[in-house]
């Protein structure tokens, strides 16, 4: 049986009245948006409402945090030098209870000099070194070594330095032997750090050490811990050329030794090295003495020493002892601030 055939279907389309739907139609539209769409002062208070709602936090940029670091303050025009990813000169540093000094000493060097290994030798610190959350540097760039106070040596900082050499010497061709207030700086401006300890080698390889020549700052008239020790401590004692350095302070060197020709440290400033090596200074002159190079030179490095910082430093300095056990007095304080003093702002310039 035959429900629907071709001809019913075109006898129920021609009973359709399109004409009425097409009047119809538009009329629908319409009272949909008269009744249904929401009037203009409902639409005003949802786009009123949906402004108030705030916006959700982006998450930082490498500039945000860098912006918002301690050193924000200060615009950086560090230049990032390279050439040392490869590990190629490592820092020793002998230190204990300077959690506040610690991260501008890293990122001085990390910086600009281009240090990517530091060995912190930590002798008893409270809380230890390592635990401070912030180094200002990457931490995979930081090694900590953490030595019990009951179980020290009495010539602690020594024994830091033979641990430097044999355990991580042979991983660097150069490490420098410094303290957390001693800055390097490369005072040639046609010159690279990693290129002036080339420079050492390609002259001679039996020069086995440099030693670079001590610039001491003064409190500069501070009492209390300023942010920068560099931007702040801008007076320095006198060389005292008149008698080739020999009244000054400044005519003791620190060490950047090569670990291959190094023999064990000789006293915080020398060490003793293997026969036919030497220890010489930035301008090939062999340093004989324990400590001293005269006459004074900073024409390639120079080595910033902050001996006493503001007096609330230096009395923490006094309290805290040192790697020799030989603690600074106030005799040491009196010193450095009452001989004859010059301007040296050139720290000041590095940022961050």
């Amino acid at each position: 049986m035959e429900f629907f055939s071709k001809e019913s279907g075109i006898a129920a389309i021609n009973t359709i009245r399109w004409k009425t739907i097409g009047i119809l139609l538009p009329c629908l539209v319409l009272i949909h948006y008269i009744v249904l769409a929401p009037p203009q002062k409902v639409l005003e208070a949802q786009k009123k409402v949906l402004s108030q709602i705030p916006e959700l936090p982006k998450p930082p940029t490498l500039e945000d945090l860098i912006e918002h670091s301690p050193w924000a303050q200060f615009k950086t025009n560090a230049s990032h030098p390279a050439g040392m990813d490869d590990g190629y000169a490592a820092i020793c540093l002998s230190v204990k209870d300077q959690q506040q000094d610690l991260p501008e000493f890293l990122i001085h060097h990390y910086f600009h000099l281009g240090f990517r290994n530091f060995y912190i030798m930590d002798d008893g610190s409270s809380p230890p070194l390592s635990t401070l959350p912030d180094l200002g540097i990457p931490r995979s760039a930081v090694t900590f070594f953490y030595q019990e106070r009951g179980s020290r040596h009495s010539y602690q900082q020594l024994v830091f330095y033979d641990h430097c050499l044999k355990t991580w010497g042979h991983e660097h061709e150069w490490i420098a032997f410094i303290d957390a207030d001693e800055f390097l700086e490369v005072t040639s401006p046609n010159e690279t750090f990693r290129g002036i300890l080339e420079s050492v080698i390609e002259k001679d390889d039996a020069y086995g050490a440099l030693g670079v020549s001590w610039k001491i700052h003064s409190s500069s008239g501070l009492l209390t811990r300023p942010i920068s020790a560099r931007k702040s401590f801008t007076t320095c004692i006198y060389d005292a050329p008149e008698d080739q350095g020999q009244s000054s302070d400044n005519r003791h060197v620190k060490t950047i030794g090569r670990p291959s020709k190094i023999n064990g440290p000789m006293n915080p400033h020398k060490f003793n090295l293997y026969q036919g090596a030497v220890t010489v200074g930035e301008h090939w002159d062999e340093v004989e003495t324990i400590a001293f190079r005269q006459p004074i030179t900073r024409d390639r490095l120079a080595l910033h020493h902050y001996a006493v910082k503001s007096r609330e430093e230096y009395v923490a300095k006094i309290n805290r002892g040192n790697g020799m056990t030989d603690p600074k007095g106030e005799g040491f304080w009196e010193h450095i601030e009452t001989m004859p003093h010059v301007n040296c702002p050139e720290m000041a310039q590095y940022d961050p």
